[in-house]
């Protein structure tokens, strides 16, 4: 089931996002500042190519704070900071753009969410005591939307003889 348009789309974005931000990743002295100014370009590029009845801002915005968080993942830079600068970043656009602020962030905790099926609860812990620190409430959420976060089946499938 698709949340903004069609499957490959919601995919697209959070590849394109991904990508984007581990370029400018090799490109930057700041990776996460690098990857917060990804999510706003990447937001406001949406944004101004989609027709108003069909743009779904808080499905990109979540998507594209997966993509973001993904990549300063995956290059081994820090979640923590990441998230707090690309958590003002939404902020910063959704007020330019006058999306509703609880929706965009609700939708960036989404997508923030999303690094519990690669990162430790120790760190996911660090990125709600910082969210708590800067946005009042705002890490309740983070928490709900942490647990319904389905978690991969690490299971080992057993071998039959």
């Amino acid at each position: 089931m698709t949340r903004g348009g069609n499957d490959m789309d919601d995919i697209r974005i959070v590849q394109l996002t991904k990508e984007m931000v581990a370029e400018e990743l090799r490109l930057m002295g700041d990776p996460c500042a690098a990857a917060a100014a990804v999510v706003r370009k990447t937001i406001d590029a949406a944004h101004q190519a989609t027709p108003p009845q069909d743009f779904k801002p808080y499905v990109v915005i979540e998507d594209t704070v997966k993509g973001a968080m993904t990549a300063l993942l995956l290059a081994d830079h820090s979640v923590v900071r990441g998230s707090i600068l690309v958590l003002e970043a939404v902020t910063d656009v959704a007020a330019k753009r006058g999306f509703d602020p609880t929706e965009s962030m609700q939708a960036a905790l989404k997508g923030l969410a999303d690094l519990r099926r690669f990162v430790e609860p120790a760190r996911l812990d660090d990125i709600r005591t910082e969210i708590s620190a800067r946005y009042m409430g705002a890490d309740e959420v983070f928490v709900e939307y942490l647990k319904a976060v389905p978690m991969p089946d690490k299971s080992v499938p057993k071998v039959s003889a």
